[in-house]
């Protein structure tokens, strides 16, 4: 890790040490006040002198107490040795810093170099000048000189006692926002800060600039840039301490920092710990300052600093893949979600617009929800955000703590969001306003009021999703990431799973006729209990066999919303049993597709890297990195990188080229075989349009003829001036009879030299420009046209190649639908080839389901020695028979404790999911009709966040089951009722068993109530069954009541269990025998009241003597 040493001190040390300083003119100290020890000068450099252009240019050294000096230069110091000036920093006034120099200290430059390697792990050989700062450096041209000023050498403070932590209104009690709210007004904004006018005029012009952007930013941790460094100030140096491992830098204010190479690692690893970064940078050079200043004339002392802009604000849900930092860390998409909402009649209408900024694609909805939020917690659960916008004066407490319990790992923003009028006319004037043919992106069209020509009014029933867009947008504008992400108009719809698709075809129309939906329902509460996603062991994690990146967030998709469609799954299964019967085939392609790097990432990259819009009107377009080269470099590796990626999976279509399989050929083949996208052409333009070797090595695209027309003119405007060169030289020689030739360079290039003896024919219209022995040099009219004439095209040149390479990234991202319909394929394929490989993984009986629907056949499921596919591979488990449709649709389960009865639910359950995705199944058989969605209602626990009792929870759930339950979904219930008293909890599972059996859906309802099944024993569609034990009872010679042995058999057998044997469990658990045995007198009283009240009910319900007879026999007391 990059570090700063605390005996170095001011970011800039290593131009302080290579720098020769003005005369010495030493300052008088003076005493600070305490306000003053925080305002440790932070000041750009003032007015310098100009040296001859023979002399050695060497730039003043900074002031190395002002930790924001802005002179940073490489240029190589002399070894003499000189005496440094220690200064007051006080004294160290930008006012005063014109005439005040320092000595360099007595250290060579090669000492230096080592002291910082070792120090900062950083070679400074690797930082070259910005072009702006060359080009201001020409020739000798003046340079800003920096205050001498060095800090003082005192130990470092306490943590408790830098400046920040003395500072009255910093205090929790008396912190106010930039409104001066408290934080108990319903209005403060955390986000802000108020800074007291009366501190900031005890502030020098650097140290204002930083509260200034504090103040805005309070929420941010700053990375303020100082030269080549970015540096952490007060409270934000000490989160560099403590996170990053940092040094304090000596001195009465918290202080640290690090080189501006390791930025990416330094920002990531904040964000992935919660932290919101800034990105602050300058944009403009000492020079630039110098000449701003000229122009104003008058200037005040908080002109003369550089000045900076916030870059760029990331936090995990905001972040995107750039030159400086990689964007998100791992696969996995990350996203920021808008939610906008109305409540009526206590349910609420949500809109709801989540991105994930990576990639830059937007989804927007809006849906009706119930009294629970079923579908918002649905979407969390499909599409889990890092980062959460809503409105802060209009969400609903309820909705508000729904939020806190279930997006507890999110980071949580609210703010005032925009109206949805106000969003569709910043969208128009800001960021579409400028499209060719005058369109919304055709992914925002379906939100737009029909009636609008202009396209500023809503849809009536997309109100809210178009104000959750403006929430999303808003937030983005605030991060200056909205230009890049908008620009990409990637727009589309979302619709809950559970609501009518309208863009079905019509052979799924017909096919799902019972909900509407082409892919499985699956619901927050069945994801989190069948642990599906986001848990360890978990479905999910079983199936992810993937190469790519973008395979495994298209498998995690795939696997929250398995598909309905009959088709699709067909054409699955037939693809994953190619790949798995052809296991050569299938290394070769997952050989290829290992290569490819994270191309949806990297398309979004390169999109904004050529951005025409971003590069003009952000403030990265006007910063000045010292790290231009590397920056440069890594962007056409990226861009190389894209081109190989793309070349690689062009491979596939002569691999898959005699599959059998449709849906493969449709992945890998070019139309009409395929639905691959044919980009030969234009991949291989873009291959061909430069030297990518050299492009490595040099770290810029010089095309070749034909990429760039503008480029090309250049090019041929200067090879026309050369050949008019020649034929002006070639009338020359023969006018002077001799051969001559061209001299001079750069300004005074184009000089005729004529021999001696021939020199006395030239005329007045020559002028003498120069001589050496035996020749002499003139210039004329023409020469000078040509000079003028070759500079200006010459700078019309270097400007095209400075933006050429923007604009190649330009012209290739235009194709941006080709390349992502490509991606798509790949990421199918790799999906396909996951499947494939987790079948090839599994022991024992695999088999493809056999799935199918027909209106006119009841729903069943059929499984034939199935397996849990989550549970490790082990020769004990006992693999179970299950049917449920044939016999009677609901199986009413019963069984010992840890018999495996919620094992079997969720087996069910599982392989159900595997069979939708077009996977293998765990199973020597396995047939079922569609299933249109899974219900579950597991386990037993509270909710303390919203207030729910374990009860209520169970009823909420349960009641889902009975309102949305159709005959075509699956239902497992386990052990519904157990939250309140027996009788109570009887009765309830006994009617909600009973109005499942007549739905006709196919059911798991597990029990420990026995008299349930008494009860519904006799229902139509229902049938027993119990988890098989074996028990051994060990008699006794005492009074103790006999120990029974369980010894569970995991057998799904017919029947009911006539026991659960609780006490086998309590037992295990570890309860001490003599509880226990107590426990089982009192259980055997029970029984024998609960018989006898049953018998004597049945005496007087039986009139019939002999059945008399019967029961008096055999009751026993």
């Amino acid at each position: 890790m990059s570090k700063r040493n605390s005996n170095n001190v001011g970011n800039t040390l290593f131009n302080y040490f290579t720098r020769t300083p003005p005369s010495n003119k030493k300052l008088k100290p003076s005493n600070e006040s305490n306000n003053d020890s925080s305002t440790s000068k932070l000041d750009s450099p003032k007015s310098s002198k100009v040296e001859s252009n023979k002399r050695e240019r060497q730039p003043t050294p900074p002031d190395v107490n002002n930790t924001l000096d802005d002179s940073d230069k490489d240029i190589p110091v002399s070894s003499k040795k000189r005496k440094r000036i220690r200064l007051n920093p006080v004294d160290s006034d930008d006012s005063d810093a014109e005439n005040k120099e320092v000595k360099t200290p007595s250290e060579t430059k090669d000492t230096l170099h080592k002291r910082l390697q070792d120090s900062f792990k950083y070679d400074p050989n690797e930082s070259p000048k910005s072009s702006k700062e060359k080009k201001a450096s020409v020739n000798g041209k003046s340079k800003a000189q920096a205050k001498p000023i060095e800090q003082e050498t005192a130990a470092p403070a306490e943590d408790g006692d830098w400046v920040h932590c003395k500072l009255d209104w910093l205090k929790p009690e008396k912190i106010r926002d930039a409104n001066k709210r408290r934080p108990d007004h319903p209005d403060y904004d955390p986000t802000t800060l108020y800074v007291p006018p009366d501190f900031y005029i005890t502030q020098t012009p650097g140290h204002k600039q930083w509260w200034d952007m504090k103040s805005a930013h309070f929420d941010c941790v700053l990375f303020f840039k100082v030269g080549k460094f970015y540096e952490l100030y007060h409270m934000d140096a000490a989160v560099g301490v403590n996170e990053l491992g940092f040094s304090y830098m000596k001195g009465q204010f918290a202080h640290s920092g690090f080189p501006e190479s390791a930025y990416g690692r330094m920002a990531s690893t904040l964000v992935s710990k919660g932290y919101k970064v800034a990105r602050v940078e300058q944009t403009e050079t000492p020079e630039m300052m110098q000449e701003r200043c000229k122009k104003l004339g008058q200037t005040s002392k908080n002109d003369k600093v550089v000045r900076r802009e916030i870059c760029q604000v990331s936090v995990r849900g905001a972040q995107v893949c750039g030159l400086q930092d990689s964007g998100p860390a791992d696969a996995t998409a990350v996203y920021l979600l808008a939610i906008a909402e109305e409540e009526c009649n206590g349910c609420s209408t949500y809109g709801v617009c989540f991105v994930d900024t990576s990639i830059g694609q937007f989804h927007l909805g809006q849906f009706q929800d119930d009294k629970h939020s079923s579908r918002l917690l649905t979407t969390l659960a499909h599409f889990p955000p890092a980062l959460l916008v809503y409105d802060r004066k209009h969400t609903s407490v309820r909705s508000i703590k729904l939020l806190s319990t279930h997006c507890h790992s999110a980071r949580r923003e609210p703010l005032s969001m925009w109206s949805p009028d106000k969003t569709l006319k910043t969208l128009s004037e800001k960021y579409y306003r400028t499209n060719a043919d005058g369109n919304w992106p055709e992914g925002l069209k379906r939100f737009l009021h029909e009636g609008d020509a202009l396209g500023l009014t809503p849809a009536t029933e997309c109100y809210l999703a178009i104000k959750a867009l403006g929430g999303c947008v808003a937030y983005l504008s605030q991060c200056l990431l909205d230009i890049q992400i908008l620009d990409m108009a990637q727009f589309n719809e979302y619709c809950p799973p559970d609501v009518v698709n309208m863009t079905l075809t019509p052979e799924d129309k017909a096919q799902n006729q019972w909900r509407g939906g082409n892919t499985m329902v699956l619901d927050a509460v069945t994801l989190r209990n069948l642990r599906i996603v986001n848990d360890e062991g978990c479905l999910y994690d079983k199936l992810n066999f993937c190469s790519t990146a973008m395979g495994k967030r298209l498998l995690y998709q795939w696997v929250c919303s398995p598909s309905c469609s009959l088709s699709v799954i067909k054409q699955r299964q037939q693809a994953v049993k190619t790949l798995l019967d052809n296991q050569e085939l299938c290394q070769d392609a997952k050989n290829i597709l290992t290569t490819l790097p994270d191309l949806e990432r990297l398309l979004a990259k390169v999109h904004a890297l050529g951005n025409l819009k971003r590069s003009q009107n952000h403030p990265d377009g006007r910063a000045i990195f010292y790290e231009e080269r590397t920056y440069s470099k890594r962007k056409v590796l990226d861009f190389i990188s894209v081109l190989q990626g793309f070349t690689a999976g062009l491979k596939l279509n002569e691999l898959f080229s005699d599959t059998e399989s449709e849906l493969l050929k449709n992945l890998t083949q070019f139309t009409p075989d395929g639905k691959f996208p044919d980009y030969r052409d234009t991949l291989k333009f873009f291959k061909e349009a430069f030297n990518q070797q050299e492009a490595e090595k040099e770290g810029r695209i010089l095309p070749g003829r034909g990429v760039d027309q503008e480029y090309d003119a250049a090019l041929a405007q200067i090879q026309q001036i050369q050949d008019e060169l020649k034929e002006y030289l070639v009338e020359q020689e023969k006018y002077f009879k001799c051969r001559l030739s061209y001299v001079g360079t750069d300004k005074k290039r184009y000089q005729l030299e004529v021999p001696q003896n021939s020199a006395a024919k030239a005329g007045s219209e020559y002028h003498l420009e120069g001589a050496r022995k035996g020749f002499k040099r003139f210039s004329t009219a023409e020469t000078k046209n040509f000079l003028a004439r070759m500079i200006a095209a010459e700078d019309q040149k270097s400007s095209i190649l400075r933006d050429l390479s923007r604009r190649i990234l330009e012209k290739f991202s235009s194709h941006y639908t080709q390349w992502e319909a490509a991606v798509n394929c790949l990421a199918t394929l790799d999906v396909l080839m996951s499947l494939a490989e987790y079948a090839r993984q599994q022991t024992g009986n695999i088999c493809l389901p056999d799935v199918t629907y027909d209106s006119n056949t009841k729903p069943y499921i059929k499984i034939v020695e199935g397996r849990h596919p989550c549970i490790p591979i082990v020769d004990e488990f006992i693999p179970n028979d299950t049917s449920l449709g044939d016999g009677g649709s609901l199986l009413l389960l019963t069984g010992p404790n840890m018999g495996g009865k919620s094992t079997l639910m969720r087996q069910v359950g599982l392989l159900t999911v595997l069979a939708h995705l077009g996977s293998y199944v765990l199973a020597e058989e396995c047939s079922l009709s569609i299933v249109d969605r899974i219900f579950t209602r597991l386990g037993a626990a509270d909710d303390i966040l919203s207030g729910q009792s374990t009860f209520l929870l169970e009823m909420n759930e349960t009641a889902a089951i009975v309102k949305h339950a159709t005959q075509h979904s699956l239902v497992l219930l386990d052990e519904l009722g157990r939250g309140t008293s027996t009788y109570d909890g009887t009765a309830i599972a006994c009617a909600v068993c009973a109005a499942l059996a007549e739905r006709g859906c196919r059911c798991v309802f597990s029990t420990h109530y026995h008299a349930l099944v008494r009860y519904v024993a006799a229902l139509p569609g229902l049938t027993l069954g119990h988890m098989a034990c074996m028990v051994e009872t060990e008699e006794t010679d005492t009074d103790d009541i006999p120990e029974e042995t369980i010894t569970f058999l995991y057998k799904l057998t017919p029947g009911s269990c006539p026991k659960s044997y609780g006490f086998n469990a309590a037992r295990l658990a570890g309860i001490p025998k003599d509880i226990t045995q107590r426990a089982q007198r009192i259980s055997k009283n029970l029984e024998k009241e609960a018989t006898c009240a049953r018998a004597f009910r049945d005496i007087f319900k039986n009139t019939d003597a002999s059945g008399l007879r019967e029961l008096l026999s055999s009751l026993t007391i």
